[in-house]
């Protein structure tokens, strides 16, 4: 079954590939970014990234984002007694619709929702992947559709575009309107894509706090929380009652409405996925080097600056509110002005966000709600959300992009980075403590493994996502780093000393 997702993979990289022969870097650069997830090569750190079971080739060629191909979703209403939904201050239900939908698309949904008699006061109306549509949709919830507790509308409204995630849509004609994300039941990089209900009661009002929290912070400045005004959920009848079913079947029917990045951009400022920096050309240098060029820094202030607007955030809202975001390069949009990082665009709230167990002062206004249904770690495990998810899951990469077109060393890399985190907790004196607790400068760190969990546990079903496995330890490069380039400096006057008095 590894090895069916390997191939899977493999078919993917080749469409990605074809795609990638006939682009340069440059292009790239000029590309949206939705646009330009589609030549993407995906999850550095997972070799089996697009394995995708559940998918064959039409599938692929339909629904994949490097086929590039505008999806419609399916619409259905929904029994409002069923559903779980929860929306935002300031939002409603018209303001939801009007962002999938153009005049004409509207016409057409009212004139549906006449000639089927459905009654707005009753149904909630909900969009579907058309893929989860035909293949889960249709057959496991036909006796809620027999009843009429859900009423197929019909394919209409907006085209989407499918970001990496797959399940995550973007409106292919008005980028600033909200994303979908959508339950998708493939197993893709190690767990089946639904949506979970249980966070769809605190999505809108947690989102709304980390965003007032962005807003009220110095420390954030720069930082946005892409919120998620809006969630719906439609347990299944059967499977919602089965003590440890597997979650996959608990998960077919949801949707959160996101905001997209391009409607926070100023003029001049341009967004890309984080994982985009990752990204390698055919010929000529990886993305982050066209950048780097572009903007006409040296590269330890550019790096700098990336530090600044990313690493640096996420680490606050660890240490100040015991927020630890899982920041790999898909939940995480660099925004650039003049080719240069100047801030960052957080997503996916509901299930790769975890919170610290003990009670931060600074998190006290937290909405109700929020620390129950969220994961409570204590301070290591949360740490790794940034050591792991970030550093080891895409710096990692980011640096071996750059030191292997010359740009800059791998130790050099991590140096700056050091000094970035130091400057940050000089800084913040009254948060010491917070920094012992989070103590990113340890000579060694845990090594987290993804790829042998699923060869640990199999395919079988689980009443939930596997777990990561635990390796060896890993040596610390913000540890040794600024050791390493404090002896490079100090090197120079020693030889010199040794010359005169041999």
């Amino acid at each position: 079954m590894y090895c069916r997702e390997l191939y899977g993979t493999l078919h993917a990289d080749a469409q990605v590939a074809r795609l990638n022969a006939g682009i340069s870097g440059e292009a790239l650069l000029r590309l949206s970014d939705a646009t330009l997830q589609q030549y993407l090569d995906g999850h550095p750190k997972a070799p089996a990234c697009k394995g995708r079971i559940g998918w064959g080739a039409a599938d692929a060629a339909a629904f994949a984002p490097e086929f590039g191909q505008e999806i419609r979703p399916m619409w259905i209403a929904a029994d409002r007694d069923a559903c779980r939904f929860s929306i935002g201050a300031g939002w409603d239900e018209e303001r939801l619709l009007a962002a999938a939908f153009d005049g004409a698309g509207r016409a057409r949904l009212e004139a549906t929702l006449r000639r089927l008699k459905v009654d707005r006061k009753r149904y909630l109306l909900l969009p579907v992947h058309p893929w989860q549509w035909e293949h889960m949709i249709v057959t496991q919830f036909a006796g809620e559709i027999a009843a009429r507790r859900l009423i197929p509308l019909g394919d209409f409204g907006d085209g989407y575009l499918a970001l990496q995630s797959l399940r995550t849509l973007a409106n292919a004609n008005r980028p600033a309107a909200l994303h979908l994300k959508l339950a998708l039941t493939i197993l893709n990089t190690s767990a089946w894509r639904g949506v979970p209900g249980k966070y769809m009661a605190i999505g809108p009002a947690f989102s709304a706090w980390l965003a007032a929290k962005t807003a009220s912070d110095p420390a954030l400045a720069g930082a946005i929380v892409l919120g998620e005004p809006a969630g719906a959920f439609y347990p299944h009848p059967v499977y919602e009652r089965i003590d440890g079913a597997p979650y996959q079947f608990r998960e077919m029917l949801g949707v959160i409405w996101r905001e997209a990045v391009e409607s926070h951009l100023r003029n001049g400022q341009s967004a890309m996925m984080f994982g985009a920096l990752l990204k390698t050309m055919p010929a000529g240098p990886p993305l982050a080097a066209v950048l780097v060029a572009r903007s006409g820094l040296a590269v330890e202030i550019w790096l700098a600056r990336l530090f600044d607007a990313v690493v640096v955030p996420l680490y606050h809202f660890l240490c100040r509110y015991g927020v630890g975001f899982i920041a790999h390069g898909q939940n995480l949009t660099l925004i650039l002005e003049n080719f240069t990082p100047c801030g960052v665009a957080i997503k996916d709230l509901q299930g790769d966000v975890d919170l610290i167990d003990a009670d931060f002062p600074e998190a006290a206004d937290m909405p109700d709600g929020v620390r129950e249904t969220l994961l409570r770690r204590p301070a290591p495990h949360l740490l790794q959300h940034l050591q792991t998810g970030h550093f080891v899951s895409v710096l990692r990469f980011l640096s071996d992009a750059l030191a292997g077109c010359g740009v800059i060393d791998e130790m050099a890399f991590y140096a700056v980075l050091a000094e970035r985190l130091r400057r940050y907790q000089a800084s913040h004196p009254d948060m010491a403590d917070r920094f012992a607790l989070f103590d990113l400068f340890t000579p060694k760190v845990p090594r987290i493994c993804i790829n042998r969990v699923r060869l640990a546990i199999g395919y079988s079903d689980a009443s939930s996502r596997p777990s990561p496995g635990l390796g060896g330890d890993l040596d610390n490069p913000l540890h040794f780093a600024p050791i390493q380039r404090a002896a490079r400096a100090a090197a120079p006057g020693r030889a010199d000393l040794a010359g005169a008095h041999p």
